[in-house]
């Protein structure tokens, strides 16, 4: 593993062990005059997981269904706006990736008798977003063209842009977590 790949991975941990760390909260209290529960429900650490791996896996193929629609939606344009074209596919995948992503670490985090806010959820992936882009520029200088790189470095590339995405949507769902009433 190279350099670079170590420290994607430690930087990945810490975030990951950062936000279960943070994230443990009171014991489940029955209120005696209404019988509902209240204070917040304990972390499950197989569901963070759950909604990390799964949200990083529903991010890329978000991507790709986005980039889809994308060009599919500028196939009438003329050939002369190339550019444009590639930026709205790309902009369309994106847009893809984060409301896959957003929605699988929401419906995760929703089962059961716990629930949380879908939008504070897509800010935290937005906010992964922007972390997820900075590292890229830092750590593998920017993305790699189609045409270039090897495979390896093009797979850590979109981990870490998915992955860091997922973990602001979970650490995001995750503090506004509460029992469905």
């Amino acid at each position: 593993m190279t350099r670079a790949g170590v420290l994607c991975a430690a930087v990945l941990l810490a975030i990951a062990s950062g936000a279960a760390h943070a994230q443990v909260g009171p014991a489940l209290v029955a209120n005696p005059e209404s019988g509902r529960l209240e204070g917040k429900p304990t972390l499950r650490p197989e569901r963070v997981g759950a909604e990390v791996v799964v949200g990083t896996y529903a991010g890329v193929a978000g991507y790709f269904a986005g980039r889809g629609l994308g060009t599919l939606a500028t196939m009438m344009m003329k050939s002369d706006n190339e550019r444009l074209r590639d930026r709205v596919v790309d902009g369309v995948g994106w847009a893809g990736a984060a409301f896959a992503i957003g929605g699988t670490v929401y419906a995760l985090g929703d089962m059961g008798s716990e629930t949380g806010s879908f939008p504070r959820t897509m800010i935290g992936v937005t906010a992964g977003a922007a972390a997820s882009l900075v590292l890229s520029k830092v750590v593998f200088h920017g993305r790699v063209p189609a045409d270039q790189g090897s495979a390896k470095r093009k797979w850590w590339v979109a981990t870490l842009e998915c992955s860091l995405p997922a973990i602001g949507g979970t650490l995001a769902f995750n503090a506004s977590r509460k029992w469905q009433r």
